[in-house]
């Protein structure tokens, strides 16, 4: 299988980046071929603007959804794009790994999303989820969340996190056809000392 693994964590010594090495050396070793786009060490740009749909003209207005459609077609998406939209398309699995932060993903990663995810490429129209471009594909989140399992479950004071993860597992991997993985989550990742 090809994985990529689209990862989010600013910290070096984070148990997100121990959980990459073991997730990256288990992958491989059981024969799979994994490639990680580590958006911090990347410096990806977080903001959807003009500069990424180089057929835009500058001063016009932007309708960002409808600009990505046309710059995709036209083939006139920023390079940063392109790449990792090449990944996406060589990847039968692609793992989302991140710290859970305010109930959702780091910006870095959702800025990503919002960038690489867009009309055209993995979408044409709503309603399109068994047949779109990117259907067939695997997706899973790998994420760390600070509370415990109790603190997040249906009577936690943090909410139950099926809830939380939902708009992701919904509302952008089954919109855009992903076989969605029941994701695989660390608890209490902030009570551990460095």
């Amino acid at each position: 299988m090809k994985v990529l693994i689209v990862f989010a964590h600013p910290e070096k010594k984070s148990l997100q980046h121990s959980l990459l090495k073991v997730a990256v050396d288990a992958l491989e070793k059981n024969g799979h071929e994994v490639k990680v786009s580590d958006l911090y060490d990347m410096k990806w740009k977080i903001a959807v603007d003009e500069d990424d749909f180089l057929n835009h003209e500058k001063g016009t207005r932007l309708q960002p959804i409808r600009a990505a459609a046309s710059a995709y077609e036209e083939g006139k998406l920023a390079k940063d794009i392109t790449d990792e939209q090449k990944r996406v398309k060589w990847a039968d699995l692609i793992i989302f790994q991140f710290p859970l932060w305010w109930y959702s993903m780091p910006a870095i990663m959702k800025g990503w999303m919002d960038r690489v995810l867009n009309k055209k490429f993995a979408f044409s129209k709503s309603g399109e989820t068994t047949t779109g471009p990117l259907a067939g594909k695997k997706a899973l989140m790998i994420v760390t969340a600070g509370g415990s399992a109790e603190d997040f479950s249906e009577t936690g004071f943090l909410g139950d996190i099926s809830h939380i993860l939902y708009p992701i597992q919904n509302g952008i991997f089954k919109f855009l056809g992903f076989d969605a993985l029941e994701p695989i989550i660390g608890y209490g990742a902030d009570s551990r000392k460095p």
